[in-house]
């Protein structure tokens, strides 16, 4: 006997200031994430040591951001995504 499979559509109707937010949120996890990958590729091409997820994300706001207040928009983005792109970029590496 078959086994019927059951699925089901949802369809989002956000608004604009959502829009924004979602738009937003997405490009900076493009961008922590490829930051991330191009950050431990010029210490691995130094000879200095891996920087895990967990202490990219310290470095990050601790060190980067407070140096460079242009950057300051990666602070609007939802923090679990942004943890979740570091997460992703470290599995990558």
């Amino acid at each position: 006997m078959r086994k019927l499979l059951k699925s089901f559509k949802t369809e989002i109707n956000p608004t604009e200031d959502q829009k924004v937010k979602i738009r937003k949120t997405i490009g900076t996890c493009r961008f922590i994430y490829n930051f991330y990958l191009a950050h431990n590729k010029e210490l691995h091409e130094s000879g200095k040591k891996f920087m895990s997820s967990s202490q990219f994300r310290v470095w990050l706001n601790n060190e980067y951001l407070p140096n460079h207040p242009e950057c300051s928009w990666i602070k609007e983005a939802y923090s679990k995504s942004v943890t979740q792109a570091v997460n992703n970029g470290q599995t990558a590496f």
